[in-house]
């Protein structure tokens, strides 16, 4: 029987990954073909170019004559340029690329298990993963060959498998997921069929991998230093980088040995001569399970942390979560259980494998998907095509689900007369016969039983009441838990020229999303047709601070000069849609009025490799900031703010990761993302520190605009100060510091036009000018204006005037005209 809902769920973890399917209401996973759940994410390509994954490919990452030919852990790396190169062969993979390999992999072992080809499968993602990131693992399903493969959030992947055939009242559940490399914490609500995230943090760079190498830097690269000659014995150091690699791999084997036993030593034969030419033999270094707490701990209370600040954004304490389902090999370990237990406080549900908990969520999400049209079978001339209506879905927490449809024939038989019934052979309840309308549309209720997958067998029947062939045959439906919809993790919207944001969708909402700008845009340069020059580039951003550059840039949709027929000039509208999709993919169209034409583009989303350079001169700069910042604190009395600033000053594992970022693109990734959560923090504390006098400031201006616009202000002059004034009001309650600033720029043009369209204020700045006679650059210049002036004044041409004054505030320098302008605001020219 041909599958019509894609039912295959794929876990592609940055260590290991698995597959599983739905069968009937149980997801089980599909051993590989050394009979293990889980396939480890490395590949292997040998001088040959023979290339191979899994357990042997993990194994020759830390073999002397292959570990240049082997990789893992390449998930971290997904969406940036980086290329691994296979020494032996020559060979250069991108992330994706290998990503795609294990993809194959686990295919494979789908068809040498059950003889099923796949040719799509739901596709796992961290909830904490970036839009450049999500592209490219749908750009590593394509190279693998899978068509419409749905991205889904692995959180959701989690709570699904839990929560499938929970008949639950409204609660709410945590999912902690620790994997190998990234951490996610959802929150999940469940409610009449419903799953639901409320809320997430995350961490792309905190993960079993970093207390790895946590042991490494903290334990085992200390002791070594000491007894032995190693210059440079670091993570990141390309003279010792492959030993580094193979110490890393036992230390993985010891961790799990730990799990059981108090003390242990390296396994694995790693040995190696130091500078001086002895033999380090590093099975003779033991570990202790309380070393490895004690290294993992900060780790862990990372972790817990985002968590507990995840139920704190939503108001939410801790009795308000039922319980937390756990989710990574690493949380198997009882000592990171009895840390989580601890730290959260909230009962941690074991009955879940944390292994393949996402693999067998992921089946039951694809037992919602249809399989794409374009896979699914056709009918021929003889059969009739039964279109079901995309409102009908698989799977539901109703009994009595609606589908409708159409029937048609390629032939173009005419169905007049014909009837469809529904089926379910196993608890032989039939629709009865439904008679299709003249379009050969119907609509019908089923009935379906829980705990089990429904099965119902279409009969078409003409006016005789012969059966004919229909193409499906028949439909599924499960009584089960769904998701809602996967929400928006980051907030995505338009950087423009000024360094600010226009968010288009806000984080939390549901996807798909699509939206065009209220108003229209403009473009800050202008480009001529068929003139090689400037470009109009509207650029997307994703994150969630007010400043353009603090975010990651999503991709850009680029106008240059040879798309155009006609000139474009500067302040040109521009009329701006975006689009996106349940899997993040996102489309950005700009219609231009001037030219009525729309240009259209599916943003291809590539993070830049992270420069171990700049990430290091932006850490030193940082730090002087943050000094400076800690001493206007103390200075300011801001005690809390003075120990937030410390905390972020002992974070070792930034500074680590920055030392390390010059010979591992992994640590150089870990490293640029610190640094840019230490600019969102340092940003934060310096608006902290400017509040007060931006309130001050603010209410100051507040008081001058609203006497002004009420003393000389015209109808229009004081409706705009009204409204300022309100939202000022609004903006101090809320606190929000950027958009003060920006309302202060406002409310001092608003009453710079107050003040322009005053005589009295350019004949006042024309006599003061003319008193003080300030420190022109062109005296002569100002002479001719000066007596220019005398005469506007004399004959009462305001008009005159104020031509006079402009020019006499350009011969002025900057500080003086400022002086010259008080009052004004900053955006009058």
């Amino acid at each position: 029987m041909n599958r019509t809902t894609i039912d295959f769920g794929i876990d592609l973890g940055t260590t290991n990954s698995a597959i599983a399917v739905l069968n009937g209401v149980e997801p089980q996973i599909i051993k590989n073909l050394d009979d293990q759940d889980a396939t480890p994410s490395s590949v292997f390509i040998n001088k040959q170019g023979v290339l191979r994954v899994g357990s042997r490919a993990k194994a020759a990452t830390v073999g002397e004559r292959s570990s240049h030919d082997a990789y893992t852990e390449f998930k971290r790396q997904m969406g940036t340029p980086h290329e691994y190169l296979f020494a032996s062969s020559g060979q250069r993979k991108k992330p994706e690329e290998l990503s795609a390999e294990v993809l194959k992999e686990l295919r494979a072992s789908v068809e040498a298990k059950t003889g099923e080809v796949i040719q799509s499968a739901v596709i796992t993602v961290p909830a904490a993963f970036e839009l450049h990131q999500c592209d490219a693992t749908r750009r590593a399903a394509a190279l693998a060959g899978f068509s419409g493969s749905p991205l889904l959030q692995e959180p959701v992947a989690a709570a699904l498998a839990y929560g499938f055939q929970i008949d639950s009242e409204k609660a709410y559940w945590m999912v902690y997921d620790f994997g190998g490399g990234t951490f996610d914490a959802a929150l999940i609500k469940a409610e009449e069929g419903m799953i639901n995230v409320v809320h997430h943090g995350g961490d792309n760079f905190l993960g079993g991998s970093d207390i790895d190498w946590a042991v490494i830097e903290k334990l085992i690269i200390p002791q070594l230093s000491k007894n032995f000659d190693l210059p440079g014995f670091a993570r990141g150091s390309e003279r010792w980088g492959m030993e580094l690699k193979r110490i890393k791999h036992a230390v993985e084997a010891a961790k799990l040995e730990l799990s059981t036993k108090d003390v242990t030593t390296l396994s694995g034969g790693v040995a190696f001569e130091d500078e001086s030419g002895e033999m380090i033999e590093c099975d003779e270094i033991s570990l202790s399970r309380n070393d490895l707490i004690r290294v993992a701990e900060p780790l862990i209370a990372r972790s817990i942390e985002i968590s507990q600040g995840v139920l704190k954004e939503r108001n939410l304490g801790l009795h308000a979560v039922q319980r937390v389902i756990v989710v990574g090999g690493p949380t198997k370990a009882p000592y990171f259980r009895e840390m989580l237990s601890a730290g959260l406080g909230i009962p941690i549900d074991f009955s879940q494998d944390p292994l393949t908990v996402v693999a067998r969520g992921a089946a039951v999400f694809a037992s919602t998907q249809k399989i794409d049209s374009k896979l699914q079978k056709k009918a021929v001339v003889g059969e009739y095509q039964v279109q079901i209506s995309d409102k009908y879905k698989p799977v539901g927490h109703e009994l009595d689900p609606l589908i409708g449809g159409k029937v048609t024939s390629p032939g173009g038989s005419s169905s007049n007369g014909f009837t469809i019934e529904f089926v379910n052979r196993d608890t032989k309840w039939r629709s009865g016969q439904i008679p299709l309308n003249s379009e050969g549309a119907f609509m019908a209720n089923l009935l379906a039983e829980r705990g089990s997958r429904n099965t119902f067998h279409i009969e078409l029947s003409n006016s005789q009441g012969i059966f004919q062939k229909a193409v499906p045959d028949h439909v599924v439906y499960t009584v089960g838990a769904v998701i809602e919809e996967q929400p928006l993790l980051k907030s995505i919207g338009l950087g423009k020229a000024d360094n600010t944001v226009d968010w288009f969708f806000k984080s939390g909402m549901g996807l798909p999303q699509k939206k065009r700008w209220a108003t229209a845009h403009r473009t800050t340069v202008a480009i001529k047709a068929g003139q090689p020059g400037d470009a109009i580039k509207i650029a997307i951003v994703e994150g969630e601070n007010e400043l353009a550059d603090r975010n990651r840039v999503v991709g850009f949709l680029e106008i240059n000069s040879s798309m155009v027929r006609r000139d474009v000039p500067a302040s040109t509208e521009v009329e701006i849609t975006l689009k996106i999709d349940e899997s993040r993919t996102i489309i950005l169209e700009a219609y231009f009025p001037l030219l009525d034409e729309e240009f259209i583009k599916q943003l291809e989303i590539e993070k830049l490799s992270a420069d171990p350079a700049t990430i290091s001169e932006t850490l030193r700069n940082e730090k002087e900031r943050l000094n400076e910042l800690k001493e206007k604190a103390e200075e300011a009395g801001e005690n809390e703010l003075v120990a937030e600033l410390e905390s972020l000053e002992a974070n070792k594992d930034r500074d680590d990761a920055v030392r390390a970022a010059k010979g591992d693109e992994g640590a150089a990734e870990k490293a640029q993302a610190r640094v840019l959560e230490l600019q969102n923090r340092l940003d934060k504390a310096e608006e902290e520190l400017k509040w007060p006098t931006l309130v001050t400031e603010a209410k100051e201006l507040q008081n001058d605009l609203q006497k002004l616009a009420e003393d000389h202000g015209n109808s229009n002059h004081q409706e705009k100060a009204e409204e300022w004034s309100e939202s000022i009001d609004t903006i101090i309650e809320k606190k929000q510091v950027d958009r003060l600033t920006r309302k202060i720029e406002e409310g001092r043009t608003i009453y710079a036009q107050i003040l322009f369209s005053l005589p009295g204020f350019w004949v006042g700045n024309f006599q003061r000018m003319e008193r003080d006679r300030g420190d022109f650059n062109d005296s002569a210049a100002a002479e001719r204006l000066f007596e220019r002036g005398r005469e506007y004044l004399q004959k009462n041409n305001i008009e005159g005037l104020t031509d006079v004054v402009r020019k006499l505030w350009n011969l002025l320098p900057r500080d003086e005209a400022e002086k010259a302008q008080r009052g004004i605001g900053s955006t009058i020219q």
